[in-house]
């Protein structure tokens, strides 16, 4: 199954063993060397590593971690974040432009694989009207060239 990042958001993070929510999600970090989830950033001050989690769900992710265990993580951090990591709204809205230099749009969204922590695809935003009336687009990881600070330059669609 994938999940947007924007679904992923706000999910309560669920300890198996005693059932408690011991955080929620406020954000997610991003690797892009790896194409992949780092881990999610839950509250104040925790991190919780993709390898810990044992399963991300559409209503919850579901961990054996305690809370003592996400404090005891978020030293290990290092902040603010320097490429290749990144958290998603650093990337949101920047153009996405083909190597022959013609803008598609900008980053609407990052679609994560929920089992192996992937980034799948990413939707591309053409404006309001248009994502309405035709849907928006959908560029393959595959298809990047390179992440850039100011923008994501992809092969020819």
């Amino acid at each position: 199954m994938f999940l947007k990042v924007s679904d992923i958001i706000n999910l309560p993070v669920i300890n198996l063993t005693s059932g408690q929510q011991v955080a929620i999600v406020k954000n997610l970090v991003l690797d892009a060397s790896k194409d992949s989830v780092l881990g999610v950033i839950c509250g104040e001050n925790k991190f919780l590593p993709w390898e810990k989690i044992v399963s991300l769900g559409q209503d919850a992710v579901m961990v054996e971690t305690e809370t003592d265990d996400l404090d005891e993580l978020w030293e290990e951090l290092k902040l603010p974040l320097e490429a290749p990591l990144f958290l998603p709204e650093q990337m949101l809205g920047v153009p996405v432009i083909t190597k022959s230099g013609k803008t598609i749009g900008s980053l609407g969204e990052i679609i994560i694989n929920n089992e192996t922590g992937l980034i799948q695809d990413y939707e591309v935003s053409d404006g309001l009207i248009k994502d309405l009336v035709a849907g928006r687009n959908t560029i393959s990881i595959n298809q990047i060239v390179t992440y850039g600070e100011d923008t994501i330059v992809i092969n020819e669609v």
